[in-house]
């Protein structure tokens, strides 16, 4: 038998990870998967070598975005758009697996934002004659 290539080692050391941090945080295991198979939906579409350290890193950020943010966006739509309530679980692991394929765009998009974003929230406190925390 033939030695697991560094992707693939990579992979099931981003999942063994991913699994003990999200149990540790008490986040959903089922979110957690479908965040995890959403990142490595979006890897396989990469046309690049990715070194293992990134794989570990796409792979834990897509699953720990999808398992933070899918709950809170299932329940957002849930409270603004009354008929999703059906859908109940489905919602939360689909919106998990979207945000596991979109999350190698979405952390460095809010990354690249969060400057101006501390920028705005300092103007604003010195606009109301306070002192920014």
């Amino acid at each position: 038998m033939a030695e697991p290539t560094s992707s693939t080692a990579a992979i099931a050391f981003a999942g063994g990870a991913i699994t003990l941090t999200g149990s540790l945080m008490g986040v959903q295991y089922d979110t957690l998967l479908a965040g995890f198979t959403g990142g490595l939906i979006s890897l396989s579409y990469q046309s690049a070598s990715l070194s293992p350290l990134r794989v570990i890193g796409g792979l834990a950020g897509s699953a720990l975005l999808a398992g933070f943010c899918a709950p809170v966006l299932a329940l957002g739509a849930f409270y603004y758009v009354p008929w999703m309530r059906d859908l109940g679980d489905f919602l939360r692991i689909a919106l998990a697996g979207l945000l596991g394929i979109c999350a190698h765009v979405l952390i460095p998009a809010a990354l690249a934002l969060l400057p101006a974003a501390i920028d705005w929230v300092r103007d604003w406190f010195r606009s109301k004659k306070g002192t920014p925390p």
